[in-house]
Formats: structure tokens, sequence, C-alpha cells
């Protein structure tokens, strides 16, 4: 169903919080960046352009109704498998409705990447690893309780809600080892080493396919190129590919654990649409990834 054709590559997530907070911190006050206002400043980014669809080509998919941007799958224009594409929202049924441009501030969620379950071997070319580096905690971004902050900042929310007897437990991460100083509100996070079941594999229903929490598990890459090196595919990469995976974490009520649920695709950069045809967006997996898919030759990209 996912055109699923890689044996063992799988996505990773590491995600930078600095520019997603900075930009909504100054959206929420109004303060000025460089001589302007923040719209002034999406205004000034150069409209998206990517590979172009067909509405009639169109799957299925949601309407975002706060942004009038419709999220769309359809037939991949740089795979053999489906895409995913983003345009303005253009209802029919009201014309004088729809909208010029929208301006989408980075960070922005788009929808989710896929409900699932883990497991400690990869299925398929959607797999991605729950794992976050050691000393990540204040630069990799998470939504916890509904909002975007860093990972120190949920692990240390979660804390501080407990009880005075809860504190005395030890904190727990989903895979990961946490050591917690409250006094200074610094948290160092490591990765248990002996902790294997940590791989997101994509399970969608086929009636969920379609839906808000399952669509960004379309979105190919849209930086790869068999012939270039690391440098030129991470360039590819930020000119191409305007989304980014952000793991979405919840208290488990039962264990106190801290517990991935399912990635959320982001907007990694201000983005500005000016399409009422779909276009296809991207999502960066990694030079490593098609490193090794290359090497392996088997690839729904290369032929």
């Amino acid at each position: 169903r996912w055109s699923s054709t890689f044996l063992y590559c799988f996505l990773s997530i590491r995600t930078s919080i600095n520019a997603f907070l900075s930009v909504r911190e100054q959206i929420s006050k109004g303060i000025q960046r460089g001589g302007g206002s923040i719209q002034s400043a999406i205004n000034d980014v150069e409209p998206y352009v990517g590979p172009v669809g067909s509405i009639e080509d169109t799957e299925g998919g949601i309407v975002v109704g706060d942004l009038s941007l419709q999220v769309s799958v359809a037939k991949s224009l740089v795979s053999k498998g489906r895409g995913l594409f983003l345009c303005i929202y253009d209802e029919e049924e009201d014309p004088e409705s729809v909208v010029e441009e929208i301006r989408i501030p980075q960070g922005t969620p788009i929808c989710g990447y896929a409900r699932g379950y883990f497991s400690d071997k990869s299925d398929g070319d959607k797999s991605v690893v729950f794992m976050f580096e050691e000393h990540s905690a204040n630069t990799t971004a998470v939504f916890y309780n509904q909002k975007l902050m860093t990972l120190g900042d949920a692990l240390l929310a979660n804390y501080k809600a407990r009880s005075d007897e809860e504190q005395g437990k030890p904190l727990l991460l989903f895979g990961h080892h946490i050591e917690i100083d409250a006094e200074n509100d610094v948290v160092t996070v490591k990765p248990d080493e002996e902790f294997s079941s940590r791989i997101f594999i994509p399970d969608a229903k086929e009636e969920e396919e379609f839906t808000a929490p399952a669509l960004g598990v379309y979105a190919n890459d849209l930086a790869y190129d068999p012939d270039s090196k690391e440098e030129q595919y991470f360039e590819n990469s930020e000119r191409n590919n305007i989304l980014q995976l952000v793991w979405r974490l919840a208290k488990d009520e039962k264990t106190e654990m801290v517990v991935p649920t399912w990635p959320v695709v982001v907007v990694k950069q201000d983005v500005r649409l000016l399409n009422t045809v779909p276009m296809e967006v991207g999502l960066q997996y990694g030079f490593n990834y098609w490193d090794a898919v290359t090497k392996d030759g088997i690839s729904k990209y290369v032929s």
C-alpha cells in the first residue's frame, strides 16, 4: 500500500527547535523582525514551486480550513508511487472566497505522518526511528500537550506535573535514559543501547489512508539524484524539500512514561503558496539512506 520496496533503510528525525520557536514567539507577540513585520518577512519569501500535478489526479486528502490549504495525495511526479501535494483550496461553489495566496509560518503542522506501531525491525520504505541523540534535549523539537517545544521542556513539564511522591520516581522516556536536574531545569537524554523496538512502522487502515493523521507517509524526497554527492544532496534538499517530521509525545497514564504516538509533518521554513493547482512537496530522507539504497540496488527511484 505504501510502495514499500526498501529492505532495511529508514528515516530518522533530527529537528532543530530554534527557528520554530523564534518564529512562533514573534508571530504571537507581533515582534518586528529585520526592520519589518513577520507578515512582510513571509512576503519576502519566494513562492514555492514544485512538480506540478493535476486536480483530476487527486485520490484523496484534506482541507485545512484555517489556512485555505488543500493537502492531497496523487501519483507522484518523482517516484513510482504516490506523492503528497499542496495547493490553495479552490472552492468551486464560492469562487469569490478563493484566496490569492497562503503564507504558512515555519513549524506549522500540516498533517500527521501515519498511525502505526513500534518494532525492532524495519518494514518498507517509510519506517521512522524514534531515537534522540545525546545532548539533544535543548535542540530537538517535539509536540507535547499540543504545543511545539524542546524535548527538554516536554520532559520537565512532565516531571513538574508530578506530585512530590511521584517526583521521587525515575522519569522514563521510551527507549532512552533520562536524568533531571529540576533546580537548574537541565535534562540529559541518552538512547538506551539495549532497547531495540524503536522503529515506527506506519500501519494505517484502508479507511484512514487519506485522513489528516495519515497523509504525511506519502511525502517523497525531492532532493534525490543518483549522480549527486553528499554536499549536493543536502543543497538540493534545502532547496526542494519544505517538510520535516517532528515527534508527537504523550504521557502514558499507567506507566507514567513519556511515549511517542506518531510523527507530525510540519513546514521546515516559511512557505508562500500562490498555486491553486497541486504541487508535490518533499521530505528529506537523508544521504545515508539513499547511499545504502543505491549500493543495495533497490529503489523506487532508481531503475
